[in-house]
């Protein structure tokens, strides 16, 4: 009777920091996936910051659309001209994950 009910306290006692453990290792790696998000985020937005900086010193009589190489994301603006201004689009996407911005402004 002894050796059973020891056998019955070990196996609760491993099913309850199996459980913990395994829920603590959920809540690191949602913690991860989250900061790389925010990062991919941020480095994103810069990106926009950045094609917008530089579309706005251009001269867009003969571009319709601008397109930089990145190993990362994908970095075009798409311009459209209007009576007397450009309206210009821009699109920041990140090729492996699900993180993309757009802005529209007119020059």
């Amino acid at each position: 009777m002894k050796k059973s009910f020891t056998l019955l306290i070990t196996i609760f006692l491993l099913s309850i920091f199996s459980y913990l453990a395994i829920s603590i290792l959920q809540t690191k790696s949602l913690r991860n996936t989250n900061l790389q998000n925010q990062y991919l985020f941020i480095q994103a937005k810069n990106h926009k910051d950045f094609l917008k900086s530089y579309i706005k010193s251009l001269d867009l009589k003969d571009i319709n659309h601008l397109l930089i190489e990145d190993e990362i994301f994908e970095i075009y603006a798409i311009i459209n001209k209007k009576t007397s201004s450009y309206e210009i689009n821009l699109f920041v996407k990140a090729k492996e994950f699900d993180i993309s911005l757009h802005e529209i402004f007119t020059k």
